[in-house]
Formats: structure tokens, C-alpha cells, sequence
């Protein structure tokens, strides 16, 4: 027997499941407002059952899910629920601000071993969304993410919201720069695709893996998202509308 099964009430044994964490962190400063926004809550409402259709073909896996608004300052938006469970409350984006640094450091508060564990474990997944640069301390956030094992561990994927979004102060978040780097979302189709292969695909991919005790574990991701309209291409009215 496997040291995660356990024998239950009747005598039989039961594997007990590997806890797969997904934390949403949405900007929500005043330049998101409008399509940005609605694109994020639109995105987001849309992948839960493709999660939840993933969960229920995973004996091994519990997939839990908790999200995150920034703005002046950072505040969780949801409690941890499982994704069986798990409704999407739309947000709005009306901060004077863009605290990166601070949700950084709220999740270093979440990713500690008294919560996580100490031991053997799937990495979380964290998909940061950000349309802007930090207008707190970005470096310090980034500092405490990272002094957490679990923080070090994790799948850190960036989504960088249109044209304004600082991508050097996102790479410096992500957990595999070269291979990912932040992902560009120009328009909305392009931003609804990122959010939805950020959570479903990746997710997918980390449940599947296996992982032993060490930080330096790597674990292959599924191709990015390429872009929706080929370079040079002619855009319709309505593409062009649909571009931030």
C-alpha cells in the first residue's frame, strides 16, 4: 500500500488524492476597467467547467482553486474551494493603483509549509494578470514569493493585458522565463485563450507529473498559445475592435 492510501471504514483501500492548487491573481487598477475586465470575468466563468471536466476524469488529483484582486492594495477575492464547488464572482477594476508587490506578498502568506505542507507535493500553479506596471514595491513582493518553498516550486505564468503591461517586471515573476515568458495579450480572443490554457492545460500537465522532493524539478509544459491573427493579416472591424 502507498504511503497516500489509507483503509477505510469497510476495510478497503483508497488512494488519497494529491492536492493541485490554482490561485487567479487579477489586476483590478482602473486601466482594466471596460473590455479588459470583462474579458477576465468572461474568461474565467468559461474555464470552470473545462476544470471541472478535468477533475472528474482524475482519480489521483483534487484540484482546488482561489483568486486574488489587486489594486490598492491586495485582497482575496475567493476562499480555498474545490473546483467541483467553485463559482466565479465577477469583479470590477476602479483601483487608483496597481499593487503588484503586495499580491506577491499576500501569496507568500498562502504558500507557507504550516499550509501547504512540508513534504512531497504537486507545485501550485499561479496565473498573474496585469495589464500595468507595479506602483509598489515590486522587488520586495517578488523577494518573499520566492523565500517560500513553495513559492520557489511553483508554475508561475504571467499574462501580460495589453500594449501598456510591463513584461520585464513579469518575467522577473515567472518560474520558467526562457520557456515562458509572459504571455502577450493584445486583444480579447487572444486573452481568453491564454487564461484558458494558463489554467487547463498547465493544470493538466502538472497533475500528470511526477514530483519528488527536490526544487529543481521540471516540469514540461504544453505549447503556449499562438497568436489569433497571423502577422501582416488583413483584420476584419470587429478584430480590430477586439484589440486593447
Amino acid at each position: 500500500m502507498d504511503n497516500n492510501d489509507f483503509v477505510n471504514e469497510t476495510g478497503a483501500v483508497e488512494v488519497s488524492k494529491r492536492i493541485l492548487r490554482l490561485y487567479w491573481l487579477v489586476d483590478v487598477s482602473a486601466s482594466m476597467s471596460g473590455k479588459k475586465i470583462g474579458e477576465v470575468n468572461y474568461a474565467i466563468t468559461e474555464v470552470i467547467p473545462d476544470l471541472q471536466d478535468e477533475a472528474a476524469k482524475n482519480y489521483t488529483v483534487q484540484m482546488n482553486v482561489r483568486a486574488m484582486k489587486f489594486g490598492k492594495g491586495a485582497a482575496w477575492h475567493t476562499s480555498e474551494t474545490k473546483i467541483e464547488n467553485f463559482e466565479w464572482t465577477y469583479v470590477d477594476a476602479d483601483a487608483p493603483r496597481t499593487d503588484t508587490g503586495a499580491a506577491l506578498a499576500l501569496m507568500a502568506e498562502e504558500l507557507t509549509e504550516e499550509n501547504l505542507g512540508a513534504g512531497r507535493g504537486l507545485p501550485p500553479v499561479i496565473i498573474l494578470m496585469s495589464d500595468g506596471e507595479a506602483t509598489d514595491d515590486y522587488e520586495s513582493g517578488i523577494q518573499k514569493l520566492l523565500a517560500q518553498k513553495w513559492g520557489r516550486k511553483a508554475i508561475r505564468i504571467a499574462i501580460a493585458i495589453g500594449a501598456d503591461a510591463d513584461t520585464e517586471q513579469l518575467l522577473k515573476f515567472c518560474s520558467n522565463p526562457k520557456e515562458c515568458p509572459p504571455i502577450e495579450a493584445t486583444n480579447a480572443r487572444k486573452l481568453v485563450d491564454s487564461i484558458t490554457w494558463a489554467s487547463v492545460a498547465v493544470s493538466q500537465s502538472v497533475s500528470q507529473a511526477k514530483v519528488g522532493n527536490s526544487e529543481d524539478n521540471i516540469i514540461p509544459l504544453p505549447p503556449m498559445p499562438q497568436e489569433t491573427i497571423a502577422l501582416g493579416a488583413e483584420t476584419t472591424e470587429d478584430e480590430d475592435d477586439d484589440v486593447f
